[in-house]
């Protein structure tokens, strides 16, 4: 099979896209990198047959895409997910999701994956949907898409803060207390460039351009939320 454009190029050499796969299901997973293997575009790097173990075989292997299932636990997918992504900001991770409900998806998307889809899903499609992955494309059908940021609309138009991680709602607190990115970095226990990164995709989930208007949101919210206990009354 020829290379396709989408593969990494160095010179004249194609290099082919390094996957992971996480899946308890061994069959499956067995059958799914045999089948990928054989693509040439992709090369599977690694297995896992749990969360745990994918979090930490992945760093070791260093792949550009992971496709995992969806229900994964202990941890689940979604925190699997926002790791792994903590570690390695530019993997993509891709999930096949058996019935995955809008909530599910909504978290898994919040987590940082780089898209869902469905486990009917056909080779030709999963080539094509590891292939849109690894060149940092959202991986997801117009009408789930559709419902999700309808969904989301709703939920920030009555709290910014609800379409925030974890992660992020602590970054938010750093940067409402009027933090340095290397102050943060110290705190979270990560690198002043991730820091950075995450500090300009939080500004762009809060819809705002300055730092400055994250400690102005901190502060109002500060109040908001003192306002009910400052009016109640003694019995």
């Amino acid at each position: 099979m020829r290379p396709s454009a989408n593969a990494v190029t160095l010179g004249s050499v194609h290099e082919p896209i390094r996957l992971f796969l996480a899946s308890p299901a061994l069959a499956i997973r067995r059958a799914l990198a045999r089948a990928l293997d054989a693509e040439a575009e992709i090369e599977v790097v690694g297995e896992a047959r749990s969360s745990s173990q994918a979090l930490a075989r992945v760093p070791a292997v260093r792949p550009q895409v992971v496709v995992a299932g969806a229900h994964l636990r202990e941890p689940d997918a979604a925190a699997m997910c926002r790791q792994l992504v903590a570690g390695m900001p530019d993997l993509k991770v891709l999930f096949i999701g058996v019935n995955a409900g809008q909530e599910l998806v909504a978290s898994l998307i919040r987590a940082g994956a780089a898209g869902v889809v469905p486990h009917t899903i056909d080779e030709a499609e999963l080539v094509e949907a590891i292939r849109t992955a690894a060149a940092g494309r959202l991986v997801m059908s117009k009408d789930t898409l559709t419902d999700l940021l309808r969904a989301e609309r709703a939920a920030a138009a009555t709290d910014p803060l609800a379409n925030l991680t974890s992660l992020e709602r602590e970054l938010f607190a750093f940067v409402g207390e009027g933090l340095t990115n290397s102050e943060i970095a110290e705190r979270m226990h990560l690198s002043p460039g991730t820091v950075r990164n995450y500090v300009s995709r939080l500004l762009r989930k809060l819809h705002v351009e300055r730092r400055a208007q994250v400690v102005a949101l901190a502060a109002r919210r500060d109040v908001e939320q003192a306002a009910p206990s400052a009016n109640r009354t003694m019995p």
